[in-house]
């Protein structure tokens, strides 16, 4: 019985590698548009981490699912989270930044209790 045992976990064994091969072979042909679009973020984008105050985080959650369900009527496709929604936030970020003197930037800073009000 033990022998019938071995036997089927050899050939298992066999038939797992086999498939690993497989999936690690090149593929021959192109890849198509939607074949594209649902590679990894990871493997297009950098990682960027942040730490985030606690009002913001909990801020970015529902306006993601209110966006994303609108999106996704609108349109018939799926607004992505890393792929599409923070780098939207994230650029439009920066374009609100554009321009701000340092002033202005600890005025925005104080708006959202980062910094105590500085002594003028």
């Amino acid at each position: 019985m033990s022998d019938d045992r071995s036997e089927r976990l050899r050939q298992r064994r066999q038939e797992s590698k086999q498939k690993a091969e497989q999936s690690a072979a090149p593929e021959t042909s192109e890849p198509s548009d939607s074949e594209e679009e649902s590679e990894s973020v990871k493997e297009e984008f950098v990682g960027t981490y942040m730490y985030l105050p606690e009002s913001l985080k909990q801020e970015l959650g529902p306006t993601f699912k209110i966006l994303s369900a609108e999106y996704e009527r609108k349109f018939g496709e799926e607004l992505e989270k890393n792929r599409h929604f923070y780098p939207v936030v994230v650029q439009y970020g920066l374009d609100g930044l554009a321009g701000l003197d340092a002033s202005e930037v600890r005025d925005r800073l104080e708006e959202l209790d980062l910094v105590s009000p500085a002594d003028d």
